[in-house]
């Protein structure tokens, strides 16, 4: 009864921090951990935690695949230096360093006990930098970038780990050739498991007609690939993204289940990353009890690991940023030192690090007792301090003026696309219509693109028109949706345009669909009012 109450507890406080965090622009992630640590030393209040081996298992599978969804297979592709090199090749420089640096720090705490803890700390977490950067107004271009890093950086540390865990089981010595060949195999059988079980769940999404059903799939599925890939030493983290991507790119969605199944999605985000991040805060007492006196002492041991991690990651961006300034990119952050320094500011430790640094078996080192409180530490170096100070520091950098920062080229760009698609459409089938329902749609596409209201029936003479092509005038709007529809879902898959430049217009046309399957004939502008004009368009894929 106590861990239910706990999880209660702290999804309510999520949706009250979560508000917070939105009236006073903070991320909330860090302001729920900062609120939940100070309760739990009132007297009477008890320390709740959950199973080592379950935290992995429960919170990574959702958020992974709510994070994967808004990516796809062009981006992927567009960015495949950015897996190589940030998530493969940085997450081992970081590990070597943190390695040799706790054993500096730590004597006696033997190579297969300091790479332990280096594996664990390594690997930015991909649910902290999503959650804590979101809501700072990061330019998309660079959010994409580290969603893209996150998504696979985990597989890296995580293989890392598990080989300088047996090693330190064992009390013998860590076998690289032996990770290497591990890390090889776990990222080769993920891949192939994701692109099999993506393609067979699109399959089944398409031939069930029910919504509920699709989203109830969806949901279990990330949970299900988890728990396989890991049964066969595959990365569970790799599967499920290649799995949410595959799926993401076959399936055929309708408007109805885009705008439904992302706000299921951002429901789920929501609460799971807030218990994890409550957890995080949780787990500070039990920490600082097992450390007893060398409390000070693993706070600064955590503080120098921070420090290092922190200098491995800007020399890796920055080592991009000059590869990219010769070889001219200009699509792919980073592209300038204000970019070099927000990227390092933004290697974020989360749950991942908690969770690993938690499965340590007890007595496999003597400084056991002191991981707890190094890997809080760190999470408070890494990810809580620099997540209050993001805001600040993305005002200070003046990021607006790179190029096309907000998107607002790209956005045009792509309206104009499904302006031209949707009136190629109608006027393909336009002259089987009455003249007066293409004049109207016609009228109605000019609205569109000038993103002003327009009343399709107008006059009393144009009102007796419009009852007359009424039908009409909406089968040609059906078929112009229709088109705009597919321009975008073509725009995904294209290397050139971030997934949620695409998808933000994308769920414009969407909430158009709703509305004119609800009205028979629906201008642009009462569609675009129904949207609160306080919120953002969504921007995640289906």
């Amino acid at each position: 009864m106590t861990v239910f109450l706990a999880i209660i507890g702290l999804l309510l406080a999520t949706a009250l921090v979560a508000a917070i965090g939105e009236r006073t622009g903070l991320p909330w992630p860090a302001l729920l951990t900062i609120a939940v640590a100070p309760v739990l030393f009132i007297p009477g209040i008890e320390t709740v935690s959950l199973d080592t081996e379950l935290i992995l298992p429960v919170f990574l599978p959702p958020l992974l695949w709510s994070l994967s969804r808004r990516t796809s297979w062009a981006m992927i592709r567009a960015q495949v230096h950015v897996v190589l090199v940030m998530s493969v090749v940085l997450v081992f420089l970081t590990v070597a360093a943190l390695t040799a640096t706790a054993m500096w720090l730590m004597p006696g705490i033997g190579l297969a006990g300091a790479m332990v803890l280096a594996a664990a700390i390594a690997p930015p977490d991909p649910v902290a930098v999503d959650a804590v950067a979101g809501p700072a107004g990061i330019p998309k271009r660079i959010t994409g970038t580290l969603q893209t890093e996150g998504l696979f950086n985990d597989a890296a540390s995580i293989v890392a780990f598990n080989v300088a865990l047996a090693a330190l089981v064992a009390g013998g010595e860590v076998d690289f050739a032996e990770g290497f060949l591990k890390f090889l195999y776990a990222a080769a059988a993920a891949v192939i498991i994701g692109l099999v079980v993506g393609r067979l769940s699109a399959m089944f999404v398409n031939t069930v007609p029910d919504s509920v059903i699709r989203t109830a799939f969806t949901w279990v599925l990330p949970f299900a690939i988890y728990v396989a890939a890991e049964e066969i030493h595959a990365s569970g983290v790799i599967a499920i993204v290649i799995a949410a991507v595959e799926m993401s790119s076959r399936a055929s969605f309708s408007a109805e289940d885009r705008l439904s199944g992302q706000s299921f999605w951002e429901t789920v985000e929501l609460l799971f990353t807030g218990v994890a991040f409550g957890l995080i805060g949780m787990s500070v007492r039990d920490a600082i009890d097992d450390a007893g006196t060398k409390v000070a002492e693993a706070l600064l041991i955590g503080f120098v690991l921070s420090a290092v991690a922190f200098v491995v990651r800007f020399a890796c961006m920055w080592v991009l940023y000059q590869f990219k300034k010769r070889m001219n990119r200009t699509d792919v952050a980073p592209l300038r030192m204000q970019e070099v320094l927000l990227m390092t500011w933004a290697g974020m430790r989360g749950l991942v690090t908690l969770a690993l640094v938690l499965s340590i078996p007890a007595g496999t080192t003597q400084y056991h007792h002191e991981f707890s409180v190094i890997a809080l530490s760190v999470l408070t170096f890494t990810m809580v301090i620099p997540g209050l100070l993001l805001p600040w520091l993305v005002g200070k950098l003046d990021l607006d003026s790179g190029p096309d920062a907000q998107g607002d080229r790209v956005n045009a760009e792509l309206n104009q696309r499904v302006y031209q698609a949707a009136r190629k459409a109608v006027q393909e089938y336009g002259p089987e219509y009455a003249p007066e329902a293409y004049d109207m749609v016609q009228e109605w596409l000019n609205a569109m693109a000038e993103k002003r209201h327009v009343d399709p029936e107008g006059s009393k003479e144009r009102r007796k028109a419009f009852a007359r092509a009424r039908q009409a005038a909406a089968d040609m709007q059906r078929i112009a949706l229709e088109a705009a529809t597919a321009e975008m879902q073509q725009a995904r898959r294209e290397r050139r345009y971030n997934p949620a430049d695409v998808d933000a217009v994308l769920d414009e046309i969407d909430r158009m669909v709703i509305a004119s399957e609800r009205d028979a004939f629906a201008s642009p502008g009462q569609m675009i009012a129904q949207r609160d004009p306080r919120q953002p368009p969504r921007t995640a894929a289906p």
